[in-house]
C-alpha cells in the first residue's frame, strides 16, 4: 500500500496557479451547495409552478450540457483560462437574471445559459477544464495527491455552501424576515 504525505517538498509544489484553481472551486461549489438548498423555493415563491421549475431545471441540464460541450471543447485553442472567466460570467449574468425578474421566459434563457447547478453539483465546463489545468500545473509525484485535495475541497465547499444556507433560512424564517414576492425589475 502506497501512502503520500503532504511534505515541505510537495507543498513547495503547490503553486499560486493550483491555489487559484482550489479556490475558484471552493467557491463556486459553496454557491452551489446553497443554491440547492434554496432555489426551488425562490421559484416557487416568486409564483413559478412546480410544472415551470421542472422545466427550467430541465433546460438548465441541457444548456449546461450544450455551454459545457461549446466552451470545453475550445479550452485549449482559446486558453482555459479565458474560458473559465467566460462560464463564470454566464454564472453571474444569470444570478443577475435571476435577482431582478419572475419572467419565466428570462429565467429560463439565463437558467439554460447560465451554468448553474440546481442540484448542488458540479456542472458546466469548469470540472473538465480545471482538472485539465491542474494536472500540467502539478508533478507526476503529487498529481493524485493534489487531484484528491481537490475533490475533498468540491466536496466539502458543496456541504458548507448547503449548510449556510439552511442556517441562514432557518435564522430569517425565526426573525420572521417576509419572504420573497413576485414583484420584479423586469
Amino acid at each position: 500500500m502506497v501512502t503520500t504525505r503532504l511534505t515541505p517538498r510537495t507543498t513547495q509544489l503547490v503553486t499560486h496557479d493550483v491555489l487559484l484553481l482550489f479556490a475558484t472551486r471552493f467557491i463556486r461549489l459553496f454557491a452551489y451547495g446553497s443554491l440547492s438548498v434554496v432555489l426551488v423555493f425562490y421559484l416557487t415563491s416568486l409564483g413559478l409552478s412546480t410544472a415551470q421549475t421542472g422545466v427550467l431545471f430541465t433546460l438548465t441540464l441541457i444548456g449546461d450540457t450544450v455551454i459545457s460541450l461549446y466552451l470545453t471543447t475550445r479550452a485549449d485553442r482559446i486558453g482555459r483560462r479565458h474560458m473559465l472567466i467566460v462560464g463564470a460570467m454566464l454564472m453571474i449574468a444569470a444570478g443577475v437574471i435571476f435577482s431582478i425578474t419572475h419572467n419565466f421566459l428570462l429565467l429560463t434563457i439565463a437558467a439554460t445559459i447560465g451554468v448553474i447547478s440546481p442540484s448542488g453539483n458540479e456542472v458546466g465546463p469548469f470540472l473538465s477544464i480545471e482538472q485539465a489545468a491542474l494536472s500540467h500545473v502539478v508533478s507526476e509525484q503529487t498529481r493524485t495527491h493534489i487531484f484528491a485535495w481537490y475533490t475533498l475541497a468540491g466536496s466539502f465547499a458543496t456541504a458548507l455552501g448547503a449548510l449556510a444556507a439552511g442556517v441562514i433560512v432557518h435564522v430569517l424564517q425565526k426573525a420572521t424576515m417576509a419572504p420573497v414576492t413576485n414583484r420584479s425589475i423586469i
